[in-house]
């Protein structure tokens, strides 16, 4: 290596030495010139202070105030978004077309999977995010050049968001990817447009509060120093008539005026009025309205995201026992899978669904009593795909009801029913989430690894534990929690399903509470996809097109709206 290093410094004193014989004084003087101010000037580009003040004096020579806050000039600053982003939407793609093939151990005797990720497809995500970041970063440095100052940063990130979201929706050729992908910021758009909306009512709520807290203190003050005032007038003439007082006059005009202390204020409870004071009815309404409020906003600060996330399951449930075909079948497997019901009835979990909702429709008393003695099995062989299901029963075991045997068929009692599903579903919620939390240990956090090992161990079988629990308590009460309904009411409804949906929402619950909103618009979204496709299957809407450019663009105005002028509204992670 260093004779490498020497024969290169030869090589150019050399080639120096050479140009030295065939140039004049004055030319050398020229190149050396020449090197100088390139030198200077890249030195300059590289500055972070320069770069900023080169994107100022373009700005200024046009005659506009600048407004960007990016390094450098607007358009290093569009380039700059196209090839990030190009970049890390490659890497990302290829990674997880890679990561499968890493935990399943066929990287290591097919190498060659690993070029599966440098495809077409691949290259047309990238495309498609790199155009969408870039294109909004130019629009909207050409909309603050255009409008100036007297243009609202709302204005201009909306329509940068909305013409990002029109140019870059084609970009990406898969249809399905790109619905998803319009589906999930329109999930998200709903999210922190109605968080944003209800954080400037209720900051305009605690505004009013503050006004009805500083008037009431006022006129508190200005009762109790009228109060003093009185009292020393009466002292006055007790002590020109010479009579011995019976209090302290002092220290009643000290403790009256002082006011050391202020009158008691919880709005949140009511109001503690003092006994110099006797509050007017507006100002009792008032303090009762105001009551209600807060109690409205702290009720949704902590329980919105379960009520979502109930929300959600049960409409999810509901198009499961109801409508199973308009499920993604890809969800549709993980719930039969983490239930138990793709072990029941292997590749055929589904006909269960269709079953139960086709002799819901015909009968109309809801009752599907099994005949004393007739086994299980051959009463399920006389409903629809009755002789597929029926395979999956013991030919002497009888069930009261028929959904009772469907949903539980290896046993009668539905308590261990709901026993059996869960502990199906927690060893299967298990092999999901250790390899989770075990990758975001790795990722997020190695110093902590190598410091405690041990604590991040039993962080992870604490976390996966808890997670495990929640997602086998939510399969278990979505399938077998109507068993307790059924058992009430002596026969099968609806609204016992719903129940079903609403008990397994409330499994959240035992989620840590950080994770509840993440949980609940993960499932917003799958509710979403499926009530439009059961809307699509009765007639009530139809398939618009170019419908997920339309919502992609929209969606995009509105994160960019929000995320350019007020981002703490986000949460961190998004």
């Amino acid at each position: 290596m260093e004779n490498t290093s020497q024969l290169v410094n030869v090589f150019v004193e050399g080639l120096a030495r050479l140009t030295s014989y065939a140039l004049t004084d004055k030319e050398k003087e020229a190149v050396v010139h020449g090197f100088h101010k390139f030198h200077e000037r890249l030195e300059r580009m590289s500055s972070t202070s320069s770069l900023r003040q080169l994107a100022i004096e373009s700005q200024n020579q046009s005659g506009k105030v600048p407004r960007c806050q990016h390094e450098g000039t607007c358009m290093q600053n569009a380039i700059r978004g196209l090839l990030r982003t190009f970049l890390v939407g490659f890497g990302v793609k290829w990674g997880l077309e890679a990561v499968p093939h890493l935990i399943s151990l066929r990287l290591f005797t097919r190498p060659s999977l690993l070029l599966r990720g440098f495809s077409r497809d691949t290259t047309s995500f990238a495309s498609f995010l790199a155009v969408l970041v870039s294109s909004y970063k130019a629009i909207l440095c050409t909309m603050r050049h255009i409008r100036g100052e007297k243009g609202s940063d709302y204005t201009n990130s909306l329509v940068a968001g909305m013409l990002a979201g029109l140019i870059s929706a084609k970009l990406d050729r898969s249809t399905s990817r790109r619905n998803a992908i319009s589906l999930y910021l329109f999930s998200r758009a709903l999210q922190y447009g109605t968080v944003w909306v209800f954080e400037r009512w209720a900051s305009r709520q605690q505004t009013e509060d503050d006004k009805l807290r500083s008037r009431w203190m006022k006129r508190a003050h200005s009762v109790d120093v009228v109060s003093a005032t009185r009292r020393k007038l009466e002292r006055e003439a007790v002590e020109e008539a010479g009579v011995e007082p019976r209090v302290n006059w002092d220290a009643e005009w000290n403790a009256d005026t002082k006011m050391d202390t202020e009158p008691e204020w919880n709005p949140q409870t009511t109001i503690s009025w003092s006994t110099t004071v006797e509050p007017s009815l507006e100002t009792k309404r008032e303090a009762r309205r105001s009551h209600f409020v807060r109690s409205a906003i702290h009720w949704a600060r902590s329980y919105a995201p379960a009520a979502l996330m109930t929300f959600s399951v049960t409409v999810i449930t509901y198009v499961l026992v109801f409508h199973v075909e308009s499920m993604p079948t890809g969800y549709a497997h993980l719930l039969f899978k983490s239930s138990g019901f793709d072990a029941l009835y292997p590749g055929k979990a589904a006909l269960v669904f269709k079953a139960v909702a086709q002799k819901m429709a015909e009968s109309t008393t809801g009752k599907f009593t099994i005949p004393d003695g007739m086994p299980t099995k051959q009463f399920v062989s006389q409903i629809p795909f009755g002789d597929t299901l029926a395979k999956s029963f013991d030919d002497h075991i009888h069930h009261n009801t028929l959904t009772c045997g469907l949903f539980h068929p290896s046993t009668t009692s539905c308590a261990l029913g709901m026993a059996n599903s869960f502990s199906r579903g927690f060893p299967f919620a298990m092999k999901m989430y250790v390899p989770l939390n075990i990758a975001v240990q790795v990722m997020f956090k190695r110093g902590i690894i190598l410091k405690d090992p041990m604590s991040v161990l039993l962080k992870i079988i604490k976390s996966s534990t808890r997670s495990s629990a929640f997602f086998a308590l939510m399969s278990m009460a979505i399938l077998q929690a109507p068993c307790i309904f059924r058992n009430m009411l002596g026969r099968d409804t609806v609204l016992g399903y719903i129940a079903g949906g609403i008990f397994g929402g409330l499994a959240v619950l035992t989620e840590v509470r950080s994770r509840h909103i993440e949980l609940g618009m993960y499932c917003f979204l799958r509710a979403l996809q499926m009530a439009w496709n059961v809307g699509i299957k009765k007639g009530m809407w139809s398939n618009v097109r170019h419908g997920e450019v339309m919502m992609l663009s929209a969606s995009m105005a509105v994160l960019m709206s929000i995320f350019q002028n007020d981002p703490t509204t986000f949460t961190l992670t998004y």
